[in-house]
């Protein structure tokens, strides 16, 4: 059953990556009466360098800390995929889930991480998540012939407006989130396995807190130089061609 189109979708490759890459952006625009849908796709298992942290204990943990930061962004529904952290692949199962997705909520906009930040070093499940909603939004969603059992499901093409990719190198729109930073703030501090992760031998929790909340105060910095905007976030926003 096709639900009423929704503003925008983000895709986050782990637990706290909308949060960190767009969560002032997701807040501004739910104060604005927009409906927002995240989808979580790894189950953030391998998110600690810590060996005596037990993978199904984390995920479980990770899944319960993004339930609460997506409450306080004003975010009503979180979708988990539930694929594995560091082994995320392009499966044809995944591209139906995400395709499901798509063709489901009918979105304006789709987020997610840039797949091309950082060029050398980064994280796999970035790239290739990165790519792979890049390759259902266009072609995919336009193409029924690849998906015809989904079509017998009532779930017809439909064209994306646009694509935001968070944190890119090349950034061509900052929004400002001023008014919205104290909540993607908030929103980061949920995710408290994130931050233990942060803490080397003796470095207290708070000291990692704190160290947490200067990166990402440097990020909405670093996006607001050039601009009138006391905070800001930056995306590299792709414009969806209107037919194949």
């Amino acid at each position: 059953m096709v639900n009423k189109p929704v503003f925008a979708v983000t895709f986050s490759p782990h637990p706290h990556d909308t949060e960190g890459g767009m969560g002032g952006t997701v807040a501004k625009w739910t104060r604005e009466g927009k409906e927002v849908i995240t989808v979580t796709v790894t189950d953030g298992s391998k998110g600690s360098g810590n060996p005596d942290v037990k993978p199904d204990v984390l995920a479980k943990r990770r899944e319960k800390e993004q339930l609460a930061a997506a409450k306080v962004l004003g975010v009503k529904k979180v979708i988990f995929l539930h694929q594995p952290d560091l082994g995320l692949e392009d499966t044809p199962a995944l591209r139906k889930e995400i395709l499901r997705i798509l063709l489901t909520y009918r979105p304006q906009i789709v987020c997610t991480q840039d797949p091309y930040n950082d060029r050398y070093i980064s994280n796999p499940d970035h790239r290739k998540l990165g790519r792979l909603v890049l390759d259902m939004v266009f072609p995919y969603a336009f193409a029924p012939n690849s998906y015809p059992d989904l079509v017998k499901e009532g779930l017809l093409p439909h064209k994306v407006k646009e694509v935001w990719l968070w944190v890119p190198e090349q950034p061509n729109l900052r929004v400002d989130v001023t008014e919205t930073y104290a909540l993607k703030e908030k929103a980061i501090c949920c995710h408290r396995s994130q931050i233990e992760d942060w803490m080397d031998p003796g470095v207290s929790y708070e000291e990692a807190e704190k160290g947490m909340m200067k990166f990402t105060l440097d990020g909405a910095l670093r996006a607001a130089v050039g601009t009138e905007f006391k905070y800001a976030e930056s995306f590299a926003r792709v414009i969806v061609p209107p037919r194949l």
